[in-house]
């Protein structure tokens, strides 16, 4: 081998010894990596349902502050609680008050006027009643006179103190006032008359006259189907 030959050769080698890597180095490198992996893969473990709970935590709390702001509004007035009426023949009632005219409506052939008056039973003498009538538009109250329908309808009612609702009567097909009417007995301090319906509608009521004791009449325009279920009275 000639002295060129040799100085090649050992170049050579040079450079392969510089190229060459450095396995003991890489595996070090490799084992160290190794040892980081499960530490990420705990905290992904543990990172996923952390952040599970804080989405549910988070959701729980905005929809327990939106109900409390969302709280439902508190229904006006006082529940109205009433004896249902009934039918009574007119010869069966003592009449303890003079009637008081309340609205006229359209029959299938002739005009009706409503009368709201007190009264009795002749049975029940001490029971008084606030009933309402419907007779013929062009004829004065008689007791004798023609009804329409089931007239007259008649609740029983006891005397209250203060401002109160006694009784009352909302219109109907058949009966002595026609839906859409409404008419109430109230106690002889109230002068102002305010019904809701179930939807919280309100109606106002109108006084139309006075009967025996001070009782006071209002008479009320009230939705067909949706009688009033709550009342104030001042």
């Amino acid at each position: 081998m000639t002295d060129l030959e040799r100085k090649l050769a050992e170049t050579l080698r040079e450079q392969a010894g510089e190229v060459t890597p450095d396995l003991e180095a890489a595996w070090a490198e490799q084992q160290r990596r190794q040892q980081r992996r499960p530490r990420r893969r705990r905290a992904a473990v543990w990172g996923a349902p952390l952040a599970a709970v804080l989405v549910v935590l988070t959701s729980v709390l905005l929809a327990t502050q939106l109900k409390v702001g969302q709280a439902a509004p508190v229904a006006p007035g006082q529940e109205l609680v009433l004896a249902k009426p009934e039918h009574l023949p007119m010869a069966d009632l003592l009449l303890m008050s003079s009637p008081v005219p309340l609205t006229e409506f359209a029959g299938q052939t002739d005009r009706w006027r409503g009368w709201a008056f007190s009264t009795k039973r002749r049975q029940e003498p001490g029971r008084p009643l606030f009933c309402v009538a419907a007779l013929p538009v062009d004829q004065p109250f008689d007791g004798a006179a023609a009804q329409f329908g089931m007239s007259p309808q008649c609740v029983p009612f006891a005397p209250a103190d203060g401002k109160a609702v006694l009784a009352g009567y909302a219109g109907e097909p058949g009966g002595p006032l026609p839906p859409g009417k409404a008419v109430y007995l109230l106690s002889a301090l109230a002068n102002q008359l305010r019904l809701y319906d179930a939807h919280g509608d309100l109606s106002q009521g109108r006084w139309v006259g006075r009967l025996a004791d001070s009782y006071q009449v209002f008479l009320a325009d009230v939705t067909p189907g949706s009688p009033p279920v709550r009342f104030d009275v001042s």
